[in-house]
């Protein structure tokens, strides 16, 4: 790479020819800073210099006491000696025996002094010329220097040409040595710099063409600086990974530089060529990174800036830095991660001092703390808690948890560490709440003691609440009440019991038993200024009798809502059978990215999705993300909560008819506080139905009346959370309690059920055995309409089956053949083969598959794209356009477009086709909406 290196290799190439000519040697001195090309320029010359019929002696200076050091002259003269005694015996006028001034050599021998030796290399020279060549001259010592300078004189009527390649700090180092080679014959001074622009750019030429030089030349010039070492290693790496580049083409495409750890590691081997000194501003670069600056420098490294400035200087003309910042971004990676970067973390607390004093962000100061894992001083403290607040405020919670972590650590007061632990807590338990269960004893000690402020103290009931320490969070809020039933924190008292009383409602009757007058006041409220919580927990009572759609949309709507309060009100809407709200705030949750950036809020949302799945019929959907759900957090980590993704896995088993894998999930260990939460009524309602299943019907009665005990005992609603009354009708009716069954139907039944008709289908399902046969075909084809509209494709297909069954027995064979076959197209739809299988005769399900082979009956979904397949097949489970539209967050427009090309691709006439289609298509059911995809 000798680009703009021509005319300096002319020059040097004459004075080679004055000594082959005989007209006397000449010495040259090439500075500059490291990885220039300084090395290369001398090979060039080499190759010159042999073509030219000279002997070319090459020797390296290094440090004394580094491995591979060897005496310079024993360098040049050691292959000097056996050629010379092969070709003429000794030297004219040598003695052999002289030994007077040799000195010893490893291995025992005896070298020459430097002075007798370059008299030796001066009477070499007249039988053959010689260029030799000395690199990295700055490293000599005192006697090598003698030598060098004896041979330098000599050099007026011997013939040899010395090229000295030294560094720029070598005047410095050695001034008087400089000062004696001015006199020197044919002295050249020859300083190398970084390639140019436009050298560069012809670099780049020739290696990778015209073109892409034209193009990305400057960007080689950006992270190279003009060093031609980091530019051939960005050349090369480029050329080394066109070709494989997993990210395609795009990435690489006309040579434009990627810059990587080879370009990397070539300019970190310049910067350790370039000496200690520099070595170590250098690394006081990259530690500070941003806030690298001359005064900030200085007193990290503890030099002067006279110092810090020349090295700066030398890092810049080496193309190194620009400015106080590497060219290349990789470069201060790989210098911190130097494993003979001794001292790294002082200096990291050194730097975080420095950053803290100098009123730089606490996020930047705490990254060296952690770094250098030190926490021994009072000021770390407040900076580690404020930049844990600040990385949540980024959704940096694992960062977060480095920062109170280390603050755990450190001499902390008791105050301190109320603060600390109780912020721990809410952090921890958002990124896995299994871990932080070891300082729930300390952390009430703390409370206890008064050294939690009460508003902290509020935010942890939720965590004690999670993990069934509810006698210590009962203990905790009556402390907290005690103080503030009348002050400013009443509001977030009230909000928190708002909370509870929808998701933990077990939690008000031990309140009220500890304190029942202190209870009652918090819960006085206005009832014309009701809060939206507030409402909407008085709707889900015995005595509410508000809107519970339209107040729970004023609650989901609350930008402020956090996920806690949100999983409630989502629990209390699934109960309510309201699957529309619910289904809206989990798509919205989705593109807020600070709803779900924990593996806690993740977790939740799936199983919230999964149990939305459930209730809609996708029984494979459900499956699915109850298991990501689950995937997110260990058992342990769920909590009491562990009963919602539990629960939708053992019921959709149930209904999918492998009963071995529900009751698998069943052996689980369940947190025995479970049974006071929203979540352990999902949980005893999947029993119920497994119990059920597998006519253990005592068992299943015993869940259901469970369920009922709790919802009354709560002061819920029976008509508004009652599905496990579906499930109590039919264990009685299979224990033969006909009475007890008709009794709970009839009064479900009785019930204003206009809103949710699919479970007026599904109680009319059961009520259908209760009547005479006379009218059970006409009950179930009332049942069958009620849910045909595909919200619950799982109760479409049990009505459609008792429906077959209705046909059956009245003799009607054609239709009974008919409807077992929608049946088991409807179980297909659903997940729910294996159940079919049982219940419908084989003719339904053989003329079914054979109906659902016929090819131009087949909805060839590889023909559709993914969003034309998730319109069509909501479609075809009866939505409208608009509903399609809010569903998928598309417009209207959009939507009729998909279903044009669907008609065209599939050659059907309309929505009637469709269906038809759909339904014979196996293993094709409407997908789950995006927002509960099970993704991440």
């Amino acid at each position: 790479m000798l680009v703009e290196r021509a005319r300096i290799l002319s020059e040097l190439g004459e004075l080679i020819e004055c000594v082959h000519s005989g007209r006397g040697g000449g010495v040259a001195v090439i500075t500059g800073p490291v990885a220039v090309g300084k090395t290369e320029l001398t090979h060039s010359l080499a190759e010159i210099a042999e073509e030219g019929e000279l002997k070319v002696l090459r020797a390296r200076m290094c440090l004394t006491g580094s491995q591979g050091h060897r005496e310079l002259f024993e360098q040049l003269t050691g292959s000097l000696r056996p050629e010379a005694q092969r070709s003429a015996g000794m030297f004219a006028g040598e003695k052999p025996d002289a030994v007077d001034d040799a000195r010893p050599v490893p291995g025992g021998a005896l070298a020459p002094s430097p002075v007798r030796a370059a008299e030796e290399i001066a009477r070499y020279s007249h039988r053959s010329p010689l260029l030799i060549v000395i690199d990295d001259l700055h490293h000599a010592d005192p006697d090598s220097l003698d030598g060098i300078l004896h041979l330098v004189r000599l050099c007026r009527t011997a013939r040899i040409m010395m090229v000295l390649v030294a560094s720029d700090s070598s005047y410095e180092h050695m001034p008087l040595f400089h000062a004696e080679l001015l006199r020197a014959p044919h002295y050249r001074r020859v300083r190398l710099r970084p390639l140019s622009r436009v050298g560069v750019a012809e670099v780049v030429a020739d290696s990778l063409g015209r073109e892409v030089a034209e193009r990305a030349a400057a960007d080689y010039y950006r992270y190279s600086g003009g060093n031609p070492l980091a530019l051939r290693a960005l050349i090369q790496e480029w050329s080394s990974t066109r070709f494989t580049d997993e990210a395609g083409p795009e990435t690489t495409r006309g040579g434009v530089p990627t810059p990587g750890k080879v370009s990397a590691l070539a300019v970190f081997t310049s910067l350790h060529r370039s000496g200690p000194q520099a070595m170590a501003v250098a690394r006081g670069i990259a530690l500070l990174g941003p806030a690298a600056g001359l005064d900030l420098l200085c007193q990290l490294l503890g030099s002067t800036p006279e110092d810090v400035t020349r090295q700066l200087q030398d890092l810049e003309a080496a193309g190194v830095l620009g400015g106080f910042r590497f060219r290349h971004p990789g470069v201060a990676q790989v210098v911190l991660a130097d494993p003979q970067f001794h001292g790294i973390r002082e200096l990291r607390h050194a730097a975080a001092a420095l950053l803290e004093a100098d009123g730089h962000s606490s996020l930047q100061v705490a990254r060296h703390l952690i770094a250098a894992d030190i926490v021994a001083e009072p000021w770390t403290i407040p900076v580690l808690r404020e930049s844990a607040r600040e990385a949540v405020g980024h959704n940096d919670w694992d960062f977060a948890l480095k920062c109170l972590r280390l603050a755990l650590r450190g001499a902390l007061t008791d105050e301190e560490r109320g603060l600390v632990v109780s912020e721990f807590l809410r952090v921890g338990w958002r990124q896995n709440p299994a871990r932080v269960t070891k300082y729930f004893q300390e952390c009430f000690e703390l409370q206890q003691k008064g050294h939690v402020p009460d508003a902290e103290t509020l935010t942890l009931l939720t965590i004690f609440l999670w993990h069934g320490h509810i006698e210590d969070a009962v203990t905790m809020l009556l402390d907290v009440a005690d103080r503030c039933a009348d002050g400013p924190l009443r509001t977030e008292i009230q909000h928190f019991l708002d909370w509870a009383r929808l998701s933990h409602p077990g939690l008000l009757d031990r309140i009220r038993r500890a304190d029942e007058h202190l209870l009652n006041r918090l819960l006085e409220t206005s009832a014309t200024s009701l809060r939206p919580l507030t409402s909407l927990s008085l709707a889900l009572c015995e005595t509410g009798h508000a809107n519970v759609p339209a107040t729970a949309q004023e609650v989901l709507a609350d930008r402020r809502l956090t996920g806690d309060t949100a999983g409630a009100v989502l629990q209390a809407l699934l109960y309510a059978g309201e699957l529309g709200p619910a289904e809206r705030w989990v798509a919205r949750a989705v593109q807020d990215p600070g709803r779900l950036a924990t593996p806690l809020s993740r977790g939740m949302h799936q199983a919230v999705c999964a149990e939305i799945a459930r209730r809609r019929g996708d029984l494979p959907g459900a499956q699915q993300l109850a298991e990501r759900a689950l995937a997110h957090l260990a058992p342990r980590a769920w909590g009491v909560a562990l009963g919602l993704p539990l629960s939708v896995l053992v019921a959709v088993h149930t209904a999918r008819g492998d009963t071995e894998r529900a009751a698998e999930h069943l052996s689980w260990s369940v947190h025995p506080e479970t049974y006071q939460t929203l979540y352990g009524l999902h949980y005893l309602q999947a029993r119920g139905r497994h119990h059920l299943a597998v006519g253990q019907y005592t068992a299943a009665q015993r869940d259901f009346r469970a369920c009922e005990d709790r919802v009354r005992s709560w002061g819920l609603a029976p008509p508004v959370l009652a599905p496990w009354r579906l499930g109590h009708a039919e264990a009685a009716l299979a224990l033969g309690d006909r009475g007890e069954a008709r009794r709970v139907t009839e009064s479900e039944l009785n019930q204003a059920r206009g809103r949710h008709p699919h479970l007026r289908g599904a109680h009319l399902r059961v009520y259908a055995r209760l009547v005479d046969r006379s009218r059970r075909r006409d009950v179930l084809t009332d049942a069958a309409e009620l849910v045909a509209d595909g919200r619950d494709r799982y109760q479409h297909f049990l009505v459609l089956t008792d429906l077959s069954r209705a046909h059956q027995e009245a003799d009607d064979t054609a239709r009974a053949r008919v409807t077992g076959q929608q049946a088991w197209h409807s179980a297909v739809r659903c997940g729910a083969e294996r159940l079919a299988r049982t219940l419908l005769p084989e003719s339904a399900v053989t003329a079914a598959e054979e109906t659902a082979a016929v090819p131009d009956q087949r909805l060839n979904t590889a023909m559709l794209s993914e969003a034309e397949l998730r319109v069509a097949e909501l479609a075809a489970a009866g939505e409208t356009n608009r509903e399609i539209s809010g569903k998928l967050f598309i417009t209207v427009s959009t939507v009729e477009q998909h279903l044009t090309r669907v008609y065209r691709k599939l050659r059907l006439s309309g929505r009637a086709d469709l269906r038809a289609c759909l339904a014979t298509e196996p293993g094709v059911g409407a997908k789950m909406p995006e927002h509960c995809a099970p993704g991440g």
